[in-house]
């Protein structure tokens, strides 16, 4: 970082770059000056496995640290990112559903059950145990 450009200055200009470099990492949702001098993103996705946090290791480097986080019967993945890009400090995450004991993702089990008329039987996947 340049002496004479703030903490906040730096860290639009790093953003500035790497999307013009890596126009598809605008599917994260960027913050910058939330923690001054830190360049943030982040993204809460109904598919996938965080593959977008995967491309900003590949880009910026670091190593990607993966952990799962139980609600209930819900369970969610995330994907985080601590490094830098262009001498400004960059947190990354991604949230992302994982399936639950049945196989089945909250989207999934959602999207079986909407609009069913009453009385509809599901098979649901399942497994000998």
């Amino acid at each position: 970082m340049k002496p004479d450009v703030s903490p906040a200055q730096a860290a639009s200009a790093a953003l500035a770059q790497l999307l013009a470099q890596h126009p598809e990492l605008d599917r994260l949702v960027w913050t910058v000056g939330e923690t001054p001098g830190v360049l943030k993103g982040y993204q809460v996705t109904e598919t996938g496995t965080g593959e977008i946090i995967d491309l900003c290791a590949q880009v910026m480097g670091g190593t990607v640290a993966r952990s799962v986080l139980n609600r209930g019967n819900d369970r969610q993945g995330i994907a985080q990112l601590v490094t830098s890009h262009d001498g400004v400090p960059v947190e990354v995450w991604a949230s992302y559903p994982l399936p639950g004991a049945d196989g089945l993702t909250s989207t999934e089990l959602r999207d079986l059950l909407a609009a069913r008329p009453l009385g509809t039987v599901l098979c649901l996947p399942g497994g000998e145990r």
